[in-house]
């Protein structure tokens, strides 16, 4: 993956092994922390959302990346973010959609 991105001009961002980003959900920011791998579709206790669960972490693993380099500003980490539920706060909104 390194060397085609490279050959392209793209940059890779990596985010952390361990970051949750299927139990995080990508509308409100709740942590579903009872998902099963067997899971594949994730619904959200808070907020609602219904999504298929790669779908889910995927605009998590995009939020979080944009936040590394800096595209969203932000004074959170994205643990803190996820864990605050500021995905849903009106005034911290990140519109990355």
């Amino acid at each position: 993956l390194e060397w085609k991105a490279e050959k392209y001009g793209k940059n890779i961002i990596e985010i952390g092994r361990f970051d949750p980003s299927s139990k995080i959900c990508s509308s409100c920011g709740n942590i579903k922390h009872d998902l099963k791998l067997s899971d594949r579709i994730y619904r959200c206790d808070v907020c609602g959302l219904t999504i298929d669960r790669d779908h889910n972490a995927s605009k998590n693993i995009r939020k979080i990346g944009l936040i590394k380099v800096g595209s969203v500003r932000s004074e959170y980490t994205p643990v803190e973010i996820a864990t605050s539920g500021l995905y849903g706060c009106p005034e911290r909104q990140m519109s990355l959609r």
